[in-house]
């Protein structure tokens, strides 16, 4: 019964009193009225932002940003997040009156219970909401609210009245609910009770963007002089798209000014009413000089919903003392309305807003011709195509992906989807002639980094559009894509850049910079990371290169060649690195070793060694991975406490760790941070139950830090053996080996039986250590020695003379040329 109830049933409470329920203090809303509505959501690094801020415009940016990262789809106008928020406070505010209730908070985090029992059975009213388990939420979660019948309610808290054990013993011993909810407290425990409470409604937090946050647009300088200008809007996309390319060209007497003016930041925000639902920042280090356009324009796209809004834009060339502000009505076309113009003057979507009577953007036909190329594919109509997966995050065995295709309204039927063409890892597995296009792939028995890509082709075989997909990428994996242009096709004065990123979880894309050869024309900060581009040259040669910056200076890029065949042949020079520490005979770190004394030998083969540096200082991206089953309660304080103190000792600037629990299932606490007292918080917050899940959690580990650059390190620790894993030893070993990440594995009163092999197995494969304690009085000295073995590594790197294709496992050993010197490193790596 105690195990049922554990994993069936979470009871929670949460003190803190809110005022969300209070309407907006006036239309406008002020500070505190936004603040309250986001109260529950906000963190606290965002309000210290948000308050010090000057302006309405910067806090109205703010606004529009805070929602936007976290939207769900941001590939969409729509954002459903904040639209299923504001329904929530309009329904909280409808049903409960008194701002002091404590439904209001739990329905605004959790939604609507799965249902709602009330009795009086205790003495006073008793409210308790049910939760199902659902999407993201693993188990059956209870809310227990008391209060006087008609009154606001407030979340019953350990130890207060009633006494739900003495009322399920006799008043309430009718009532199951109330019987099964005593019964979880009196096995939780007080400690483990609050700290569940805690986890429980705290929403997921976003994305890190703060410390990137700028405001969208600011006042005019004063004793700047006025830049004479234009701004100008076009609809290139079909109607309903709601594409807008906004211009700000300069006035004609500034064209002899093209190529080099320095730094040009363009900023502004989209309103609609008085609400900022979009704001944006560029930066252009150079200007279109493609022939025929009189006036340098300076272009950028936003995606909005059919609609009227206000347009305000600031550009601000620094470098020619030069500033320009301007605003205009924006009239965003909607296909279902009837235009105003008669069918004998109607002019080009491209230019005139179906919503609206007012004036066409005057853009000019020189311009309208600079971007003709670049707009191509979107006057075409083409379908559409994307990968649906499984919302699993590692894949194994065999898994169902099916290729959705989008349809393209009045495309030619020779442009139209016939088949699907499927491949994997760049093999060709199947092909799919009708819908539903659907493969079932076997990915192995382990999950590893796959890449699924797709083709839609017509009936003459041609590729109309295609996707692709990384499985088991990695949970930092950081990679870009350049979607257009794309190789083979012919650009001659002006393209449309798009850039894919894929970021990291829970880190956001500080800014994504668009180079023509070697030089940078653009610099977007926010999504999308859609950009229009001039040529300098006609029928040019050369390259298109994207790169992406995370807020940590981290990059990832792309690059295209323009005007080239679609086939180039790409050279493949493998450089291998090593994190190799080398000790003596009484296991202390040696240094001063250098590429003479170091050999390497890679399937037998000795390898040239072409560097051996030493990396006291480089960058760690640590997991400390801690089993919270039922069998650690009296281990977890010590374990707690030795971990915080490693992370306090080991941690610098520049490095980052990570909390992960494990029990029947991993939770990642506290995502890969520098910041000390969040790690503290995620330790504080420890609870012991239900059984061990070893190798799933050590295997979720690994995929958590796949992709993280520099020395990376999973640090485990538990005290039983595993029995509730889906994956094996076998399996687990594996994902370490492709990872190359070291493990080091310290076993509580652990049996010196075949599961202590195992984890001293994995340590010494991945280049790690192994530690058996006795107790949890010897966990200091372990950490002790792994914080010593993290900061004396040496990095050596060489090139594989090893040139077959082949995807075979690779033995890699080091040997020391000085007699009674040890090397530990990984014990090899797959290709």
């Amino acid at each position: 019964m105690a195990r049922r109830v554990s994993k069936l049933l979470s009871v929670l409470v949460f003190p803190a009193v809110i005022s969300v329920l209070a309407p907006p203090a006036n239309s406008q809303g002020s500070i505190q009225s936004w603040l309250d509505e986001a109260s529950p959501l906000i963190t606290p690094r965002e309000r210290e932002v948000f308050l010090g801020l000057a302006n309405e415009a910067d806090r109205q940016s703010f606004i529009q940003r805070f929602w936007q990262v976290r939207d769900p789809y941001p590939e969409t106008p729509r954002n459903e997040a904040r639209e299923r928020w504001q329904e929530r406070l309009q329904e909280a505010r409808r049903r409960w009156s008194d701002p002091q209730d404590d439904r209001a908070r739990v329905f605004l985090v959790s939604g609507e219970p799965s249902s709602v029992f009330q009795t009086g059975c205790a003495g006073v009213s008793v409210e308790i909401w049910d939760f199902e388990p659902r999407f993201q939420t693993k188990y059956r979660t209870i809310f227990i609210f008391t209060g006087d019948e008609g009154g606001p309610a407030r979340l019953w808290h350990a130890g207060g009245a009633p006494d739900l054990a003495t009322a399920a013993a006799g008043p309430c011993a009718g009532e199951p609910r109330f019987q099964e909810a005593a019964l979880w407290l009196r096995l939780a425990g007080r400690a483990g009770y609050d700290t569940i409470v805690k986890r429980a409604l705290s929403p997921p937090k976003p994305k890190e963007w703060v410390s990137s946050f700028r405001p969208a647009a600011s006042p005019a300088s004063l004793g700047r002089s006025a830049l004479p200008a234009r701004l100008d809007v076009a609809f290139p996309g079909r109607l309903g798209e709601g594409l807008v390319r906004v211009l700000v060209a300069p006035d004609e007497a500034m064209a002899p000014l093209s190529g080099a003016p320095g730094e040009l930041i363009v900023t502004g925000r989209i309103l609609r009413g008085d609400e900022t639902i979009d704001s944006f920042r560029y930066r252009f280090d150079a200007l279109p000089t493609a022939g025929g356009v009189g006036a340098w324009p300076l272009a950028f796209e936003r995606r909005l919903r059919p609609g009227r809004y206000k347009l305000e834009v600031q550009l601000d060339a620094k470098a020619l003392g030069d500033l320009f502000v301007g605003e205009r009505e924006l009239a965003v076309p909607d296909p279902e309305a009837p235009s105003p113009a008669t069918p004998e003057s109607t002019p080009s979507p491209s230019t005139v807003p179906a919503v609206s009577s007012a004036p066409a953007a005057a853009v000019s036909p020189e311009v309208q011709r600079l971007f003709a190329e670049a707009d191509a594919s979107l006057a075409a109509p083409r379908p559409g195509l994307h990968i649906v997966a499984s919302g699993s995050k590692l894949l194994a065995g065999v898994q169902r992906f099916e290729a959705r295709v989008d349809l393209a309204a009045g495309a030619a039927e020779t442009e139209q989807i016939e088949r699907v063409a499927f491949s994997l890892d760049g093999r060709s597995v199947l092909t799919r002639n009708r819908p539903p296009y659907v493969a079932q792939l076997d990915l192995g028995r382990a999950p590893r980094p796959h890449r699924l890509a797709v083709a839609g082709l017509n009936r003459a075989g041609e590729v109309l559009a295609s996707d692709e997909l990384a499985l088991n990428g990695g949970a930092q994996r950081f990679a870009v894509r350049l979607i257009e242009p794309r190789p083979g096709a012919s650009y001659q004065r002006s393209l449309r850049a798009q850039v894919k990123v894929e970021a990291p979880e829970d880190r956001n894309v500080e800014r994504v910079e668009l180079y023509v050869g070697d030089s940078r024309m653009a610099t977007l900060y926010q999504p999308p990371f859609v950009q229009p581009l001039a040529l300098p040259k006609e029928a040019t040669t050369g390259y298109i290169r994207a790169v992406a910056y995370l807020a940590d200076g981290t990059s990832a890029e792309d690059l295209v060649l323009l005007n080239a065949p679609a086939a180039v042949e790409k050279l493949d020079v493998r450089l291998v690195e090593l994190y190799t520490n080398v000790v003596d005979a009484a296991g202390k770190p040696v240094d001063g070793l250098g590429t003479g004394e170091l050999q390497i030998f890679e399937d037998g083969v000795r390898q040239s060694v072409r560097r051996v540096e030493r990396v006291e200082d480089a960058p760690l991206r640590l997991v400390t991975l801690i089993d919270n089953s039922a069998s650690m309660q009296p281990r977890l304080e010590a374990a707690r406490e030795a971990g915080l103190q490693f992370l306090r000792r080991t941690l610098r600037p520049r490095d980052e760790a990570a909390v992960i629990t494990f029990n029947r299932a991993p939770r990642v606490a506290v995502g890969l941070t520098s910041d000390l007292t969040a790690l503290e918080e995620g330790l504080s917050e420890l609870v012991a139950e239900e059984e061990t899940s070893l190798y799933d959690s050590l295997i979720f580990s690994l995929y958590y830090l796949g992709g993280a650059t520099g020395q990376r390190a999973v640090l485990l620790l538990s005290d039983g053996l595993d029995r509730t894993s889906g994956f094996r030893f076998e399996d687990a070993l594996e994902c370490a080996r492709r990872a190359g990440i070291a493990v080091y594995t310290i076993g509580i009163s652990l049996p010196r039986d075949s599961a202590a092999q195992r984890l001293a197995r994995l340590a010494a494969e991945t280049g790690g250590r192994s530690f058996f304690l006795e107790g949890t009085g010897e966990l200091g000295r372990a950490y002790e020695e792994i914080e010593r073995d993290l900061r004396s590594r040496y990095r050596i790197s060489y090139q594989s003379s090893n040139t077959r294709p082949s995807e075979a496992f690779r033995a890699v050993r080091v040997q020391v040329a000085r007699p009674g010197l040890e090397a530990r490193t990984i014990s090899g790596y797959y290709p």
